[in-house]
């Protein structure tokens, strides 16, 4: 009796493709049209100027994506950027030096994203309520130390000048930290127990912690994670503007969940990863630049990104729905002990 034909494995490749496709896709249109319409778009300084547009809301996207992919959401990526930005240059002009101050303000960020994590893990806040009450608060605060002006401070040191205006190599320095930022995004979300609890608690809270996930510290993470983001982009910002602006990044979190999304993770949770997030964080950045280029007004610019952002949420909830429809055919034949099934990498990875 002859023995049945097996399919030959996807490659791995093939497999992130797939679940990147989306981001991927929509880059790509925006490329084709841009190369049609705006040949001048691939000059040498605008591709950079691309590249640093894209860093600020890349940073803060990859933090979201942590806490997006438990299911949750974190409104107040903003004010924490604005607030980190304030601290710096606070510090900065009491006499700190400018590298403590950036790690004091850095840490300001964690503290106050596991003050969110507290709220959502502990208190079960629900985390849209949650991060719009210390969005409020954080913005009153930056407001109430600052009153209500711009803290200017001496940004000649030519390390922190690099982090928000300056170049290595050509390159332009906010990009280089937004790669290096979305590469540990990616390396965690794939690689650690730490990436796979946030997928699991996405996935099902009650089925993570009857598989032994500690659920309330992942999700204390994962807003920590957030909160580092938002304030490493408020640094970044300070030092681009040589100021600490207390409303700088009024909608850094608005322009963070749409690459999040636009990337392909579901506000459902459980699904999507950083590496559908750097794609948004581009074509957001591209899309922007092409506005400009063409000459399209601010104004009309936010209603272009809203209708992206509607139709990003629509292929996707349909490419979810196609993805449960093709495994429930399977669902009866695993088995019933299989309880542990969200924790193995090999079962998420096609959803990263």
């Amino acid at each position: 009796m002859n023995s049945p034909v097996r399919a030959s494995a996807p490659s791995v490749w093939s497999t992130r493709l797939r679940a990147n496709w989306l981001p991927i896709a929509l880059l790509v249109a925006i490329l084709v049209v841009v190369v049609l319409a705006v040949p001048s778009f691939f000059q040498s300084a605008n591709l950079l100027n691309v590249g640093r547009q894209s860093a600020i809301v890349g940073v803060i996207a990859i933090g979201m994506t942590f806490v997006i992919l438990t299911g949750g959401i974190d409104l107040s990526v903003g004010s924490i950027l604005a607030l980190s930005g304030v601290t710096t240059a606070m510090l900065i002009n009491s006499g700190m030096t400018i590298g403590l101050a950036a790690f004091l303000a850095l840490l300001v960020g964690v503290a106050l994203g596991v003050l969110n994590g507290l709220g959502v893990a502990v208190l079960k806040i629900q985390p849209f309520i949650m991060t719009l009450a210390t969005m409020v608060a954080i913005q009153g605060l930056s407001l109430r130390v600052t009153d209500g002006g711009p803290q200017q401070f001496d940004n000649s040191n030519s390390f922190f000048t690099v982090m928000g205006s300056g170049n290595v190599l050509g390159v332009p320095g906010p990009f280089l930290i937004f790669l290096v930022i979305s590469v540990l995004g990616v390396l965690v979300l794939r690689y650690l127990p730490f990436g796979r609890f946030v997928y699991a608690i996405g996935g099902s809270l009650e089925a993570a912690r009857l598989s032994g996930v500690r659920t309330g510290r992942t999700v204390v993470l994962a807003y920590a994670v957030s909160g580092l983001c938002a304030a490493l982009a408020g640094v970044m910002t300070a030092s681009r503007l040589g100021v600490g602006d207390p409303i700088a990044g009024s909608l850094s979190n608005l322009d963070a969940i749409t690459a999040v999304v636009i990337g392909g993770t579901s506000l459902m949770g459980g699904i999507g990863g950083a590496v559908g997030t750097v794609f948004g964080a581009l074509m957001l950045a591209v899309l922007s630049n092409l506005m400009n280029l063409i000459g399209i007004s601010p104004f009309d610019q936010q209603i272009v990104k809203g209708a992206v952002i509607v139709i990003a949420v629509l292929i996707a909830a349909e490419t979810t729905r196609r993805r449960f429809r093709t495994r429930r055919p399977d669902a009866t034949r695993v088995p019933a002990t299989a309880t542990h099934a969200p924790l193995d990498p090999t079962l998420t990875s096609s959803a990263r």
